[in-house]
């Protein structure tokens, strides 16, 4: 009865939304501002590519990628902290789109970020954004070849865009959450290291690079068999999809990945009846605004309005064929199906160790070996 009852409440669990706090004016102006006033600048001086990048930029920044950190609800981090992965992923993805192959070092590259995401909460909020930046980063400046240089530095100007934002829009909260997190305890740099090392002897510690570097292989094999089609978007459906912890019951999985569908169907119905730079514009400033009250309320609405921002600033400047979006279409559901079929592995792999005792066992041989140094 229990396997009956499964599916019908992931889906409620799926389309429920969540009251939550309240979304700010703020919060809403940010993204309004963030998106609108690069692509009004841009069509003002003729570089509406341009100005759609920045503004996407600013957009992703502001609505920090929780889908792979497995939580949506907590505090922003401070700024630095927002702003220094997004600006070192866009600067280390200009060098490694320039190389013949570039997904061997972009596979990697993520994997030591999901593995270093283990140390510490602010670090694994880094790592992630570093990991969703550099993917996403690596396919826009593909689609670039002639002029790398010049649109990796029009994209990471949309980080600088949303922090100048935020810094102007601030008001007078940042006091109050700075004293409040002063209060608050956190482990030193000794525990962490400690435990650091200690999941570096467990299947646990390793599940999350294991999947995703898998996960991105896999893309990357599928995507070179096929290479006349669009399926490096592959490759950034499983970086999005895959989290640090393991869902046993996939509802964020399930949100990302019908949500991404949902967004391919919306971009694809928005290219049937717009087709003026103004009008791509007007529509993209209304779905940025839309992005902070969907990511607060509902995973599944904030996949649907984001996708088609993500879709309109990699195709922008290009014709849009309806093989293209069949193509993203295609590919999410391939990247879909390889984050699940992992999740699944691994789950069944880790409860398997647990049941005989093999990660308890080497805990204890790390245990005794840090108590002998």
């Amino acid at each position: 009865m229990k396997s009956l009852h499964l599916p019908s409440r992931l889906w409620r669990d799926v389309v429920a939304i969540d009251p939550g706090e309240p979304v700010s004016l703020r919060m809403l102006a940010i993204a309004a501002l963030g998106m609108g006033v690069p692509v009004v600048a841009g069509l003002m001086l003729g570089q509406a590519e341009a100005g759609f990048t920045i503004g996407l930029g600013a957009i992703l920044l502001a609505g920090a990628p929780t889908g792979a950190s497995g939580s949506a609800a907590t505090q922003p981090p401070p700024l630095s902290q927002s702003i220094a992965p997004a600006l070192i992923a866009v600067a280390v993805a200009t060098g490694v789109s320039a190389l013949p192959q570039p997904d061997l070092a972009l596979i990697s590259l993520t994997a030591v970020a999901a593995l270093l995401s283990g140390y510490s909460r602010p670090i694994a909020g880094g790592a992630i954004r570093f990991i969703i930046y550099f993917v996403l980063s690596v396919g826009f400046l593909d689609g670039a070849p002639a002029h790398r240089g010049a649109a990796a530095l029009i994209f990471g100007l949309g980080a600088l865009w949303n922090i100048a934002l935020r810094g102007i829009l601030a008001g007078g909260r940042r006091s109050q959450k700075g004293v409040a997190h002063k209060t608050r305890q956190t482990p030193t740099h000794a525990q962490r290291r400690a435990y650091f090392r200690r999941t570096l002897y467990k299947l646990e510690g390793w599940q999350f690079p294991l999947r995703l570097a898998l996960g991105l292989g896999i893309a990357s094999v599928l995507r070179h068999l096929w290479p006349t089609h669009h399926f490096y978007w592959i490759l950034l459906t499983v970086a999005l999809l895959t989290q640090r912890p393991i869902e046993h019951v996939p509802v964020k999985t399930v949100q990302r990945l019908a949500g991404t569908l949902g967004g391919v169907a919306l971009t694809g119905a928005i290219l049937c009846y717009v087709s003026s730079p103004v009008a791509l514009g007007i529509v993209a400033c209304l779905l940025a605004t839309v992005v902070p009250l969907a990511r607060a309320r509902n995973y599944l609405l904030y996949a649907v309005v984001s996708t088609p921002l993500i879709l309109l600033v990699l195709d922008i400047g290009k014709p849009i064929a309806s093989a293209l979006l069949t193509d993203r279409l295609i590919a999410t559901l391939a990247g879909g199906l390889t984050v699940m079929t992992l999740n699944v592995l691994f789950d069944r792999l880790l409860a398997a160790r647990a049941g005989d005792g093999s990660d308890r066992q080497l805990g204890h041989q790390v245990t005794v070996q840090s108590k002998d140094r």
